[in-house]
């Protein structure tokens, strides 16, 4: 599909009207994507792709957005009457949960009762149509269901199975529930996070849910690849284990080459100084100092230029042995002004640095608005939300949010249709339990 002004974009399974300030906001794009428009060059990466998404709360749901965004149809399947359970994570705006609202937008929705063998059986039929089938299950549940790869397979040969799960595909732990945080201590990333004079902390965002959402969309990808050249499709298996064990490479290698577990280093950094969050008159501010040309500019910045020729911090080496003492100084300093004349300072002289900020600053932050990086939508009901776009950058086929996340069923009798299922068998599923349908 090629956009065309104005752009006829599917939301939903209905087509809208929307135009170009609507779709990008104003961040100085428009003339370079009106150029675009008028070469006929736009499209959706994933045009054609139907994905059959049978996963719930974070991880799942990431792979899928990611796939919606870059264009795929991703049916959602839920449970009759509350749908999965990522629709009671708050906070809410009226119905909208924080988390189902921007990991679920764009995508469509069926009600299915999957534990009676009619509802299995409309699955399958669906799969028939579609090029991916994403599942989340506890280990051996799929089996369980009769949903596991071999009968999905039988009905779609060429079909992509992508299964993620909290251990892998295999192993003792294979069959074990878990979760973000559970598996940031498995993996040892708890370990290395924090002060190092508290309890150990998880990451204040999940990281190993959605990196192991991107790692499923990624291989998901790779996978549609492989088929356009073998006309096969195959199972790509991904897991929370198996992202934390990655996410820890440099730490895993800091064990075998020091001889000794790294330690927390809260927001300090066991390869340079400084390197950390510091307290200025007012909030805090990130410096990294990765060289010592920048460590001699930063002692500049800072009116104490003879630091960088003082034994204790001339190389880099030195700053990480007395980083202690380096800190404190820094600090000092720091003290006397704000975060906003810091960072000018610090700017001027060339060096790596950031306030900290809140959820609050970064949606006003002016690199957010100069990059479009937050898209509004609106949300059935309520009033809208801020959600982030996808960090990727295509030149002529551009992602984009293909709308609001869906009602529970929104898209049930659609999707039966499509699926060749006649009317009067549709309404026999209604009737029975199998399936449900509700509004918008």
């Amino acid at each position: 599909m090629l956009f065309q002004a104005p752009m006829i974009l599917l939301f939903g399974g209905r087509a809208e009207n929307r135009s170009l300030e609507e779709l990008v906001p104003d961040t100085g794009m428009h003339d370079s994507i009106e150029s675009k428009v008028e070469l006929g060059v736009m499209g959706a990466v994933l045009d054609g792709i139907r994905v059959l998404d049978l996963s719930t709360i974070v991880a799942g749901p990431a792979a899928s957005m990611v796939l919606a965004d870059l264009g795929a149809d991703v049916i959602k399947v839920e449970r009759l009457g509350d749908g999965e359970d990522g629709r009671a994570m708050g906070p809410h705006r009226g119905p909208w949960g924080a988390y189902f609202t921007t990991l679920n937008r764009g995508k469509r929705s069926i009600a299915l009762d999957i534990r009676q063998p009619a509802g299995r059986e409309i699955v399958l039929r669906i799969a028939a149509t579609c090029d991916v089938f994403l599942e989340n299950f506890r280990g051996g549940k799929a089996s369980a269901l009769g949903l596991e790869e071999a009968v999905v397979r039988a009905r779609k040969p060429d079909i992509i199975y992508a299964s993620l799960s909290a251990y892998g595909a295999r192993g003792p732990d294979y069959t074990r529930p878990g979760y973000d945080a559970i598996l940031q201590a498995r993996t040892g990333i708890m370990s290395v996070t924090g002060n190092g004079d508290e309890m150990p902390i998880r990451s204040g965002v999940s990281i190993l849910d959605m990196g192991t959402g991107v790692w499923t969309a990624l291989g998901v990808l790779a996978a549609l690849l492989e088929r356009q050249r073998s006309g096969k499709g195959q199972r790509v298996d991904t897991s929370l284990f198996q992202t934390g064990v990655m996410l820890m490479s440099y730490h895993l290698l800091y064990r075998q080459f020091a001889g000794v577990n790294p330690q927390p280093q809260g927001s300090r950094h066991t390869a340079f100084a400084p390197y950390g969050a510091f307290r200025a008159a007012e909030g805090a501010i990130m410096i990294g100092i990765s060289s010592d040309k920048a460590f001699r500019r930063l002692a500049e910045a800072l009116g104490n230029p003879q630091w960088a020729d003082d034994p204790r911090f001339r190389t880099n080496l030195d700053r990480v042995r007395n980083a202690s003492e380096l800190d404190r100084l820094i600090s000092e300093v720091l003290a006397r002004h704000p975060v906003s004349h810091w960072t000018a300072v610090l700017d001027r002289h060339d060096v790596a640095c950031d306030p900290v900020q809140t959820p609050d600053q970064v949606m006003a932050d002016r690199q957010v608005a100069a990059l479009g990086q937050l898209e509004s939508i609106q949300l059935p009901g309520q009033e809208g939300a801020l959600l982030p776009r996808l960090p990727i950058g295509f030149s002529r086929t551009p992602a984009a949010i293909q709308g609001s996340a869906p009602g529970v069923g929104q898209h049930t009798r659609a999707i039966l249709q499509e699926a060749g299922i006649a009317d009067s068998e549709i309404e026999d599923l209604f009737r029975s339990g199998v399936c449900e349908a509700s509004p918008a």
